[in-house]
């Protein structure tokens, strides 16, 4: 059955100090300094956290795109987050591994079905597109995002209705 992908989208690391670290990825790969920013607002991008819809545009990310990888940066705010939690538990450092899948629900059934995984414990989502994140820490050895390219305009209204 598989994933259906082999292509990681990005790996992710959790930050202190996103300037700091950014900065010096910058002068270590040579580049322009990336560009930093909030996450969005649920208004603007809903995101959920075991069910519950959540603000987290005080945690601030920010990606370096390379020949072969992308590499994201998350520095949690001071509201709880799976950033700020992820920092408490596991210090600073590498978070998840990302793909893009065509359907979701079959890698969700995947996760569930071969690794014992229960649903996602964070999800957000965009109007063309959506990431859910999976403890598969026990499993995979790091957890997995699994993103999708999907119409997501009508759960966005459905949950904005709540």
């Amino acid at each position: 059955m598989g994933l259906g992908t082999k292509r990681v989208c990005h790996v992710s690391f959790v930050v202190k100090d996103i300037d700091k670290t950014v900065k010096n990825w910058a002068v270590f790969l040579g580049i322009d300094m990336p560009r930093i920013w909030n996450i969005p607002k649920p208004e603007e991008a809903p995101a959920l956290t075991n069910g519950k819809l959540e603000d987290y545009s005080d945690c601030r990310i920010s990606v370096i795109e390379m020949e072969n990888l992308v590499i994201e940066f998350v520095q949690p705010g001071e509201n709880p987050s799976p950033w700020k939690t992820w920092l408490e538990e596991h210090g600073e450092g590498y978070q998840h591994m990302a793909f893009v899948v065509e359907d979701r629900e079959k890698a969700k059934k995947l996760l569930h079905d071969e690794f014992g995984t229960e649903d996602w414990y964070h999800v957000g989502y965009y109007p063309g597109g959506a990431y859910a994140f999976y403890d598969t820490k026990e499993a995979l050895a790091t957890e997995v995002n699994i993103k999708d390219n999907q119409d997501n305009r009508a759960i966005i209204a459905e949950l904005l209705k709540k």
